[in-house]
């Protein structure tokens, strides 16, 4: 399950009185800048019961992505904050005596940090083993795959990323928003996705080539945003030059510059923290999530 659970149940509405977005203050180059995102979400009880021992795990912005870090949390009821071995951020909220027939709305701010430079500080990748393996989703080792690959492969690895993004965005088609997620082999074949396709087949391409590579979900934005569902997006991200680089052919953006790219999770096939295998968050009972 991936962003489809997230859209299905989950409603991630702008705050009540937050408005349009007004647009960033001018920053000069090379200063870190502050990003605050808003959202609310409802929690129901359909019974005429109380629920009991109720959970709820979501993402909320990492800091394992590129010059980002979490400054500041502000959630309007208990919670707690983990981390994981990827440095996703995860969210935790509980609910012991949920009433009957009852509805809650959270409110919760997030304060990220996006650091322009710090995405371009050379660093040694650990484990730059994963980011090469196949995936689900990201058959890297799949034969047309991999025959697409090698026509694409370049002596420089910048050139060779590029070529990969040139030619996605060149040949696939954009289907608008696609309610299973296919990967990058059907969508080589059908030359034709949403944006999960196009960072899928960045990232095995890449991967294919020795390049490591992930694909990453969150929001593209240059101001403080209250997100709505339609707004969630995946990219693709190559380690180059030292650093992870954004490689989105879906929206055209070849290495923008950081601080445009929120990043909330880093896609890997296996479990890694209590939100599972869910694309975005995870629910424990009987509750329900409204849309």
């Amino acid at each position: 399950m991936r962003r489809r659970n997230f859209l299905q149940r989950l409603l991630w509405a702008p705050v009540a009185g937050l408005g349009p977005a007004a647009p960033a203050a001018a920053q000069p180059a090379g200063q870190a800048v502050l990003r605050r995102l808003r959202f609310s979400v409802t929690f129901s009880n359909p019974l005429d019961r109380r629920l009991e021992r109720q959970r709820f795990w979501c993402y909320l912005p990492a800091s394992a992505a590129a010059g980002q870090s979490l400054r500041e949390v502000q959630v309007s009821a208990p919670y707690r904050l983990q981390a994981d071995a990827l440095e996703h951020r995860i969210l935790e909220l509980w609910f012991d005596n949920f009433p009957p027939l009852a509805q809650q709305v959270v409110t919760l701010m997030a304060v990220v940090e996006l650091d322009p430079t710090a995405a371009l500080r050379r660093a040694v990748l650990p484990g730059r083993a994963q980011w090469l393996a196949a995936e689900r989703y990201i058959e890297s080792e799949a034969a047309p795959i991999r025959a697409l690959a090698e026509q694409l492969r370049r002596a420089d690895e910048l050139a060779g990323a590029r070529a990969i993004y040139d030619w996605v965005r060149g040949n696939m088609r954009y289907a608008g928003y696609l309610a299973d997620e296919a990967g990058a082999l059907q969508g080589l074949r059908a030359l034709r996705g949403d944006c999960t396709e196009y960072a899928d087949l960045v990232v095995a391409l890449a991967r294919a080539n020795g390049l490591p590579a992930r694909m990453v979900g969150g929001y593209v934005s240059d101001r403080d945003l209250a997100p709505r569902p339609r707004d969630y997006h995946n990219w693709a991200e190559v380690y180059l030059d030292g650093g992870w680089r954004v490689v989105d052919a879906q929206k055209e953006n070849w290495l923008p510059p950081p601080g445009q790219y929120v990043a909330f999770r880093i896609y890997r096939d296996a479990p890694v923290n209590p939100v599972g295998l869910a694309h975005r968050y995870r629910l424990q009972g009987e509750l329900k999530v409204l849309l």
